[in-house]
């Protein structure tokens, strides 16, 4: 049987709401999920769940009961909510009837070893969730084999960053350092580090990513900070700015940077 849930005062629900704030999801371990496609790869991915909440009224087709259905199966306790309290608790303008409560995972930088050949991403000082969360969605489409956060200001487990990503976050290995253990850590395993500056004289296609690389991008409004550009170790580039703009959106340039990347390394399996 499933437990229905028709007040807004009941002890889910106030859990819940209490997991938007960071030192709520730190101290419980535990972070919000919405939406299928989201729950749906943190399923396939086997991240730890503690309940589901749904209301049948906002669900789009039969796939979403079937994700209840998946989720009773993993004994997963799943409630059904009323359509006032289900809105109540919604962080999305347009909800889909479906979100849960998932266990946080061990980010240690330590507990990675890279790949033969590895391609990493490493976001610094990163402001807006939607930007971190559109950030991980473009290195997991790139084929990223690794993200390292640092110095952000929001926490990868935000409900804005699992929802921009699209529930990439589940898929990529994500960690968080500061940025001397993430320059350490990058330097012991041999990745050139690569940093996005617009003051470089270097362009970004000029330099060589066919070899284990870390690209390494900064915040809109402050760029990288002179930990990341100054050493014989770095090796700084540039995106040429054509028009009015001095800069893009980090994701954007992130994706520029990447996909050369991407480019490089097809290339040379062609030859």
């Amino acid at each position: 049987m499933i437990e229905k849930i028709t007040s807004k005062q009941n002890p889910k629900i106030k859990f819940f709401i209490k997991l938007r704030d960071r030192a709520k999801r730190k101290r419980t371990g535990m972070f919000i999920v919405e939406g299928f496609r989201e729950l749906t790869r943190a399923l396939d991915s086997e991240i730890e769940s503690e309940f589901f909440l749904f209301c049948p009224k906002f669900f789009k087709n039969q796939e979403f009961e079937k994700l209840v259905e998946r989720a009773q199966m993993l004994h997963i306790p799943s409630f059904e909510l009323t359509a006032d309290v289900f809105e109540k608790i919604s962080i999305r303008e347009r909800c889909d009837g479906i979100l849960g409560i998932c266990h946080i995972w061990e980010t240690r930088l330590d507990d990675f070893i890279p790949p033969k050949n590895p391609l990493l991403l490493v976001v610094d000082g990163i402001e807006k969730p939607g930007n971190l969360g559109a950030l991980i969605r473009s290195a997991e489409s790139a084929g990223v084999d690794a993200m390292i956060v640092c110095s952000s200001v929001t926490d990868i487990f935000n409900h804005n960053v699992v929802r921009a990503s699209q529930g990439a976050l589940f898929s990529l290995p994500i960690f968080t350092a500061d940025r001397a253990e993430a320059r350490d850590f990058l330097l012991k395993h041999g990745l050139a580090v690569l940093a996005t500056t617009p003051k470089s004289s270097t362009l970004y296609w000029e330099i060589n990513m066919n070899r284990p690389s870390a690209v390494i991008v900064g915040s809109e409004h402050d760029g990288l900070p002179d930990c990341w550009l100054s050493g014989d170790d770095v090796q700084t580039m540039a995106i040429p700015q054509r028009g009015l703009s001095d800069s893009l959106n980090v994701n954007d340039a992130a994706v520029v940077v990447l996909y050369e990347a991407v480019r490089q390394r097809y290339q040379a399996t062609q030859i």
